[in-house]
Formats: C-alpha cells, structure tokens, sequence
C-alpha cells in the first residue's frame, strides 16, 4: 500500500546507528553512495509489527538506524496485513521502536519482516575496480550519469555525462575536459591526516541528491564546521516549458577540495568555477560552469533571529549560466540562510520542525557573497515533495 504521507524524500546523517561510514580509502565513496542511493542499508528483521488505531510499531532486538522523518523500506509481510510492505515514512522513534502512519487494518502483522533505510532509487549501471555510474531511477529524471572515480584515498573524483555506454566510455561530460579534466572533488576524511570517518548528511528525492561532508576547512565556530557540498541531479526549471540540461554537478575544483570550493558550492557568485550542467539553456553547445546565489540577501544583518517576526531568514539557492543571466533554475529542497552566526542557534544535522508542518534537517557552508564572520545555514527539506 502507498504511504499516506509523501516518501519521495530520503535522508541520513552518519551519527544514525549503524550508518555506513566515509573513512579516508579508496571505494569508501562509492560503497557510500551504494548504500544511500541504491541498495538501503541498517537492514533488521523485526521482532514484531502491530497496527492500531492507523499506527504501526515495529520493535527490533536493538535500537534501529531510523530517525523522524526518515523512510523505511518494509519488506515481508504476510497474511492480512501485507498493505504494511513498501516504503513507510517514520513519525516517531523510541530505544529499539518506530512508528509510521498506515491506513492498514488493526492487528499483529506476521511473515519474517524486515526493515531497512530506504534507498535514494537510482540505478548502478556500470561499475569497475573503485569506479561507479550512477543514473536516477525516476521516471522524470533527465537522464544525466555520474561517474565516480574513487581510486584515491583522500578524494574522489565526480564528473557529469549526457550519455553512457560503459565505466569509461561516453559523451557529453560535464565540466568537460577542457574546463577540469577528471571532473569535480569529492572529498572524504575531514582531517587530511586523519584516518576516522567523516561526518556527513544526505538527502535525495530520487532526482537530485546532496551529500554534506564535513570538512577539513578549519574553521571552527561554535558546536559546528563548514560541510562541502557534494551535489548531482536535476535543478528546478525557472522555464514554464522545462529544461532538460538543467542538470547540475558540483564539487571542489581541486585537491585542497574543501577550502578550494566545495563549502562554497551554495552561494559562489562566479562563473567557470563550483557547479557544471551539460549544456546551456539553449540546449545547444557543450559544458557551461555557471554561478550560484541566494535570492534573499541579508547577509550584513548580524540580529538572528529575526527580531520581527522570530524566524531565520532563509532563501532559494539559484543556478546561472554566467554572472550577467537571469537565474536558469532553482536547487531543489534547500533553503540557505545567508546571515551570519547561524551556527549560535542551530546544531549541525539537527531536524527542525517549522510550524507550516514541514521539517528540515540542517548543516553549514561558507559564503563568498557574504564572506563576514560565521557560518551560513543550509536547511534541506526532508517533509517533501521537492517539486
């Protein structure tokens, strides 16, 4: 049965129990994004599953991975309750419970049920030794591939393609050679000589997907770091008539990938720099590296909250062509508070339920536009849909 509420949004962050890890080693990316895009991970086998009252509680031998908002893939059941099978979204968590919504019969569901965090739903259609494609799932989607080249320890590399026909065989790259050979970095460990793992957060809606590591920048302030921002998917076209190369790409631009770009992917005013689409709004022509903005512009404004009105200021994150066009298309799901010091009100990865019912989850950048003092905030939609 499908969920009574909106499911297209998955998101994780590295603290959840039993989440996969971002170490410093090769393939580390790759069987990162295995696991968040395409095959779920956390899996259990519940110890039982009982319905009342248009609420289901699963219990497990040991706590599961699942927080609020987050989507479970429920697999198994059988008999009179099998409505409960497929993608649930969780509404509460307690040690070792989660609850979702079900418009499912009361009673005690049975058959060996288990549960795992729900995967992105994109596809893998190529691989080879530390190398992965990746494509969306989604009927919709535009069709772009990502490559991933993980053959180094510290940093992966990204790069965009049209159209593949094997790990290393396509066409249509974005950036393209010319503008960064190798594609865009991916960074991995947040200290260079560090051997832990990452802290990262992740959100997809099965179109578009970002992942937030934290990163070696050193910069400190308060409880929490600036994350670069790994991103690939489809943007929301600004053109009523939609825009199939507004697919985007972004990363650092080279091996000191975290100071040298990637924390600034969310407000870079500055063609020929952070993102990358496969052509221009034209639809004709090759690779364009264009600019990113935030269409609020508070960023001098030092008072947060907003003593008005008592919420953060927040805006859509806009993708250019070049720093002279009007806005092509938006970054779905993220709104980005370009004041100062948000970092003083918001713990990093913390889940902020705003009261229009939508919720989001929270992590941090720096900011070129507004280089003044403090992190900025970046709130990812996990309510959804994104679009």
């Amino acid at each position: 049965m499908t969920s009574p509420v909106d499911t297209s949004v998955k998101w994780a962050r590295s603290s959840m129990p039993g989440a996969p890890t971002l170490p410093r080693t090769a393939g580390a990316l790759i069987a990162l994004l295995d696991a968040l895009l395409v095959n779920g991970w956390g899996q259990q086998t519940a110890s039982s599953v009982v319905v009342a009252g248009g609420v289901a509680t699963a219990t497990f031998p040991t706590d599961h991975a699942a927080a609020k908002h987050a989507v479970v893939l429920v697999d198994g059941v059988t008999g009179a309750l099998t409505a409960l099978n497929g993608e649930q979204k969780v509404t509460a968590v307690a040690p070792n419970v989660i609850k979702w919504a079900t418009e499912a019969a009361d009673g005690t569901a049975t058959g060996t049920i288990t549960v795992k965090m729900a995967p992105a739903g994109f596809n893998k259609p190529f691989s080879g030794t530390n190398l992965a494609a990746y494509k969306s799932a989604h009927p919709a989607s535009h069709g772009q591939y990502l490559r991933i080249n993980d053959t180094t320890a510290n940093y992966a590399r990204a790069v965009g393609y049209e159209n593949m026909t094997a790990i290393s065989t396509g066409t249509g790259l974005f950036p393209s050679a010319a503008q960064l050979n190798g594609g865009y970095y991916w960074g991995k460990d947040e200290d260079p000589a560090g051997t832990g793992n990452a802290p990262y957060l992740f959100a997809s809606d099965g179109r578009t997907f970002y992942l937030c590591v934290q990163s070696s920048f050193n910069y400190y302030s308060g409880n929490a770091r600036a994350h670069q921002a790994l991103v690939f998917g489809d943007l929301v076209p600004e053109s009523p008539g939609g825009d199939p190369f507004a697919t985007v790409i972004a990363g650092g631009v080279d091996t000191n990938w975290a100071a040298a770009g990637g924390t600034y992917v969310w407000d870079y005013w500055s063609s020929d720099y952070l993102v990358a689409v496969p052509r221009g709004v034209s639809g004709a022509g090759t690779a364009v590296r264009g600019a990113t903005h935030c269409d609020l512009n508070l960023g001098f404004l030092t008072d947060l909250p907003n003593p008005i009105t008592g919420a953060i200021p927040m805006g859509r994150v806009l993708y250019h062509d070049t720093t002279a066009s009007f806005p092509r298309a938006s970054f779905p799901g993220v709104q980005f508070g370009p004041c100062p010091s948000a970092e003083k009100l918001i713990d990093a990865h913390a889940i902020l339920d705003m009261p229009d019912g939508r919720s989001f989850v929270s992590t941090f950048c720096l900011s070129t536009v507004n280089a003044n003092s403090g992190l900025k905030a970046v709130l990812i939609d996990i309510t959804g849909p994104w679009r």
